[in-house]
């Protein structure tokens, strides 16, 4: 990267806007959504629920959601047509006071919103890739044995684990942009045939289990699930984070040709493939009984693995996480990258100090920022309390991504009033995002009175090796359901505080426009996506 012809678009980049049609951006989308949520959210979604049925449905609703969200953008990307997503939405929306709005979200999601993705996803890789290494075949192997999954590794080996991954993901992204690029297009396709091949085993595997006693097939709707407004905002969270990266297209607008048909046809089509293959992969997971997922004394985030257990056995548990983990240590690789690029263009922004933009001409990385993203990453692995990091850092995530998706599509109503002589190539139904706000603001409010309780590590029955029965009963979180939430709340609240202090000195005396020309692949947020 040419640091001192910024705004000048590179070859590479014009041969990108020539290039990227359709189809590539269907196949980008459906990389970016397709992560570790689906090997590890629907343990979550069941325990919540208690309803395979219901936990059916809600899938399909997240789909639905994200659908509406995702042709909101496309009103969003073809009127404001520069990459950059959120962060140019919200300064064309709320142009007063001067960038408070995109600063604020950008600090956050530097902060708070990439980092908890990071550490949830490495966590998974953990849980996936000691069971691989390090379980043993127990003598009951209808369920993974509780002492395999909590006595055999424990709080430190877990977050050992999971730093050790963040560590090489930072290092051969440090290395080389080109080789990094290699590494994680392999792995995209190793996730993708991962979750297809789940899909595949269990729809073949249907008849095996649907005459089992406790099948989920012959209770999909037990009359003893609660079903709440608590309940569901608990669910549609890690729903959603299964379906991140659903609006990742609209930071590369700047690469296509007719951007509002492009967008509309990419963004729609890919999120009903995806909608697809995730009720595929949890019709998978139905074969599993309700009790092995939510009644055992495993993270719930190992489905996967009990899925594996239940229709082919120990060996077929073992090799189906060795590819799990590999998808999982994929999706890590992506959001490194991804966070790292989000940290360059707030840098090229004047968010945050203007080195942390550099980028090593020989191997064409941003090595700062990737050094800066796995410090912060590395002590928040570290240093959370608690030993069932997942579940934290999902609804930390999502909920402050959702907080900004929410005022991202408010703003384009608003736009309709504030600016009705904006260019608008597509014009979204005015229903979708009504009904895409109602749901986001469902989640926002509903969180605050969720009174799920969260599993950590349970009082394990040593003598469970000779007894071959299950030990018994949880320890709880100490600290409240929503505690996640508040700290969400928090870190809007520092940002706005920095944007005081930091930003806000520097802005002239006089108002500035908006400046879309600033606002391009080379030199500002046109660069934040994500291969997840």
């Amino acid at each position: 990267m040419d640091s001192n012809n910024k705004n000048a678009p590179s070859v590479d980049s014009i041969e990108r806007k020539r290039l990227l049609g359709t189809l590539a951006g269907i196949g980008n989308n459906c990389n970016n959504m397709i992560g570790a949520g689906i090997f590890s959210s629907p343990g979550l979604v069941l325990s919540e629920i208690q309803s395979p049925g219901i936990a059916l449905i809600l899938w399909v609703v997240g789909g639905i959601a994200v659908l509406f969200g995702s042709l909101s953008y496309v009103e969003l990307g073809s009127s404001i047509t520069d990459g950059g997503g959120e962060v140019v939405y919200l300064e064309k929306a709320y142009p007063r006071p001067k960038a408070l709005f995109s600063y604020t979200f950008s600090f956050v999601m530097i902060v708070a919103i990439r980092p908890a993705l990071i550490s949830a996803i490495a966590n998974v890789f953990a849980q996936y890739f000691l069971y691989l290494i390090k379980a043993k075949d127990r003598c009951d192997i209808d369920y993974l044995h509780p002492n395999a999954y909590i006595t055999d590794w424990n709080f430190w080996q877990l977050r050992l684990c999971s730093l050790a991954a963040l560590i090489i993901v930072t290092i051969y992204h440090v290395v080389s942009n080109k080789w990094a690029n290699r590494i994680n297009q392999t792995l995209t396709i190793i996730k993708t045939l991962t979750l297809i091949l789940i899909s595949i085993i269990g729809f073949a595997t249907i008849p095996t289990f649907i005459h089992d006693a406790d099948t989920n097939w012959k209770n999909m709707f037990p009359s003893n699930a609660t079903i709440t407004a608590n309940s569901l905002t608990a669910a549609l969270i890690p729903i959603l984070f299964a379906y991140n990266g659903w609006n990742n297209l609209n930071y590369t607008l700047d690469e296509f040709v007719d951007p509002a048909q492009k967008l509309k046809k990419s963004n729609s089509i890919s999120v009903l493939i995806v909608t697809f293959l995730y009720f595929c992969a949890n019709i998978a997971y139905t074969n599993v009984p309700l009790s092995k997922i939510t009644g055992s004394n495993e993270p719930s985030e190992i489905i996967a693995g009990k899925f594996a257990l239940q229709v082919g056995g120990f060996n077929l548990a073992r090799a189906l996480s060795f590819f799990v983990s590999l998808s999982a240590f994929g999706a890590l690789a992506a959001n490194v990258w991804a966070g790292s690029r989000v940290i360059v263009a707030a840098a090229k922004s004047k968010y945050i100090p203007y080195r942390l933009q550099q980028w090593n001409r020989t191997t064409d990385t941003p090595i700062y920022a990737l050094i800066a993203q796995a410090v912060w990453c590395s002590l928040i692995i570290i240093f959370y309390p608690h030993n069932d990091p997942f579940k934290f850092f999902v609804n930390l995530g999502e909920y402050c991504l959702d907080i900004f998706v929410l005022l991202s599509v408010l703003g384009l109503l608003y736009m309709r009033h504030s600016q009705p002589g904006l260019e608008r190539p597509f014009k979204v139904w005015i229903i979708i995002p009504i009904i895409f706000n109602l749901f986001a603001l469902f989640i926002i409010i509903g969180s605050f009175v969720n009174t799920s309780k969260i599993p950590i590590s349970p009082q394990v029955d040593h003598s469970y090796d000779q007894q071959c029965q299950s030990s018994k009963g949880f320890k709880y979180a100490t600290y409240k359901y929503y505690l996640p939430y508040v700290v969400s709340f928090v870190v809007i609240g520092v940002g706005e505080i920095f944007w005081f202090i930091y930003y806000r000195p520097h802005i002239p005396s006089e108002d500035i426009s908006y400046q879309p020309e600033v606002r391009n692949s080379n030199s500002t947020f046109g660069s934040y996506r994500s291969n997840r």
